[in-house]
Parts: structure tokens; sequence; C-alpha cells
């Protein structure tokens, strides 16, 4: 076995940390006069129970916030996470995730995009996004798939992190993934958790009704 070669397999097998870049900056103008991260999903707020979840697949969760940033800040007391502020937040998606990249210490195996309305998700869906990418080289972007649908969250190599930040923030991670698409592996999920968000009241109705309960 090549000296290359036995440095792919230790990759493999060391345990992989991995931080998160939850994104609860919008102004969730699409659900109405509610922020939808706030809305109550099976006793809890929407973005408790996703940043939750992330803590429980063992993520270090820095949650960027923006649009009624104290109201979001409360609705996660108590939970150990950090928080990243967006001031621009107003300016759309990607300017919180580019605060989060900023935002977010370096020294981690991997890091990870997340959205705050992803309602479906749980801690085994993430531990199962974190492993194949653990199995992988860990060299390039995974993206999640369901039935050809493409989901979130997206995990990214740290080299490739570090790549994004120095070029300043003109390049969004998604412009980058667009532009490389030889540097992205595809994940195809088990079920269709990673291509469900909450952004109006359809989308909620849709929700509950599918996942009775919540």
């Amino acid at each position: 076995m090549s000296d290359e070669s036995d440095k792919a397999s230790a990759r493999r097998s060391a345990p992989l940390g991995f931080a998160v870049v939850l994104v609860a900056a919008g102004l969730s103008s699409r659900m109405g006069e509610r922020n939808k991260l706030l809305i109550g999903i099976g006793g809890e707020p929407l973005v408790r129970r996703t940043a939750r979840a992330y803590l429980e697949a063992g993520g270090n969760v820095h949650v960027v916030v923006g649009y009624e940033a104290d109201a979001v800040r409360q609705a996660l007391a108590g939970l150990p996470l950090s928080f990243v502020e967006n001031p621009r937040f107003a300016d759309g998606q990607a300017t919180s995730v580019r605060a989060g990249l900023e935002g977010t210490p370096e020294g981690y195996g991997a890091l990870i995009v997340a959205l705050a309305d992803q309602a479906a998700l749980i801690s085994g869906d993430i531990r199962d996004l974190v492993k194949a990418f653990a199995e992988s080289d860990r060299r390039r972007i995974l993206i999640p798939y369901y039935r050809g649908e493409r989901g979130n969250p997206v995990v990214f190599p740290p080299e490739i992190i570090a790549k994004i930040r120095a070029r300043g923030p003109e390049l969004t991670a998604r412009k980058f993934i667009d532009d490389n698409p030889q540097l992205t592996r595809r994940y195809d999920a088990a079920n269709d958790h990673f291509v469900i968000d909450i952004d109006t009241p359809k989308d909620l109705e849709r929700f509950r009704a599918k996942m009775p309960g919540t």
C-alpha cells in the first residue's frame, strides 16, 4: 500500500469532528406575519428542533442570526451552541452563509452548511450524511439528493472552505459549487427529510399532515 493510500485510510478511520453553520437569519417573508423559525413544531420552536438535531448528531453548532435575532436567541436558550451575527441578513441567504463561514473557527474535519427550517431532519439523518463524508476521500463537497431532487445540508471539506474564504465575499458557497462540479459528490439519501423545508403556510400544512403530532 502506498503512503498516499495509507494517509487516505487513516483519514477515513479517524473520528470526524464537524462544525455546523446553521442559517437562521432570514426574513421569513413567505410565511406571512410569523417568523417561521419560531413556529411550534412538536412542542418546540422550529429553529430549536433543527439545532437540537445537529447537536445530537455530534456537531459543534454556530447559528447565524439576523432578522428577529433576539427572539431566535431566546428560542435557543440553554443549548450548547454559539451565535454569529449577520448585519446584512436582508440582502439574502448568501450573506448569512458567508457570515457563518467567516465566523466559524477552523480545526474541524468538515463544515456543514445547514438551513434552520428543515423540520423533518433528525440526528440519525445527519449522522448518516457525516458517515458518508467520513468514508469518502474527504476532499469533495457532499450534496444530498432524494430521487433526483437536490437537498440540504451540504458538507464541505476544510480545504474548500479555506478557498472560498480566500476569494472574498463576492464568491458564494453556491457559486463555488456550481462552478466546480468536479469537486462535488452525490449522497443518495434513504428518505425525503433532506428535501423538505418550511417556507410557506402550505409547506407547514403539508409537513404536519405528513408528520402527525407535529
